[in-house]
């Protein structure tokens, strides 16, 4: 199945999605005035004007909090993108995020003897287990004016003359119909399908131009692992 043609949701083969992309990242933003947004992107691998095209794979929204955990979670699992963007410091999330962890260890390690001393599962033991879930952290949450860059980011890679990001039928288009005017005086948590995309594509673009620049095929993977930051809980 083509990243390029597939509808939102669709199932991909692993095999496929290593075939095609760069690199396939998630991101969240959780429910603030409107409800709470999960997007699965995918970088395609061939490149395009100054750096690569990028489509959604997927996406979730609600606004229950535990119910967006949980899809993350499901995503995570159907997709197993590298990294995940979105703002840790959030406490329900946060606590909605240890609970799925730890109801996937129980569920997959009855026997606490195949935990380390960390409370993990053993790494000998892991190969076939669900990984946990955690969130890599941006910069972006602390811009200010945020929505100013966010939704100029977003129009310049949607421009038809020199189009990089696909949104297919996606409900973030809904969304980013935002007067100019209105736009200065938006804050964090004011349109959550827009966050969860502009954070993850502007990071997966700033990953592409730095791979572009530092290309080694045989590192590629390992770049991919370890681009971002991670957080405590990764």
């Amino acid at each position: 199945m083509d990243i390029k043609t597939s509808e939102i949701g669709k199932n991909i083969s692993q095999r496929e999605l290593k075939r095609q992309c760069k690199a396939v990242w998630g991101g969240v933003s959780w429910p603030g005035e409107r409800p709470g947004f999960a997007v699965v992107l995918a970088m395609h691998r061939i490149p395009h004007f100054d750096n690569h095209d990028i489509y959604l794979l997927d996406e979730f929204e609600t606004f229950d909090m535990r119910q967006l955990v949980q899809q993350c979670g499901v995503l995570d699992f159907k997709y197993q993108p590298s990294r995940w963007i979105g703002d840790r410091r959030n406490d329900a999330a946060d606590h909605f995020i240890q609970d799925m962890n730890n109801e996937y260890t129980a569920r997959d390690y009855p026997d606490t003897q195949n935990l380390n001393e960390y409370g993990l599962p053993k790494a000998e033991e892991s190969v076939n287990q669900r990984r946990s879930f955690c969130l890599c952290p941006t910069q972006l949450l602390d811009m200010k004016p945020l929505y100013p860059c966010l939704i100029y980011e977003i129009k310049f890679l949607l421009d038809e003359k020199r189009r990089q990001l696909f949104l297919k039928d996606s409900k973030i288009k809904n969304y980013m119909r935002i007067e100019e005017s209105e736009q200065a005086t938006l804050e964090y948590g004011a349109y959550p399908a827009i966050e969860a995309l502009a954070f993850t594509v502007i990071e997966m673009r700033r990953f592409g131009q730095y791979r572009d620049d530092n290309y080694d095929e045989s590192k590629d993977m390992e770049l991919a692992e370890s681009y971002a930051i991670k957080t405590a809980f990764c």
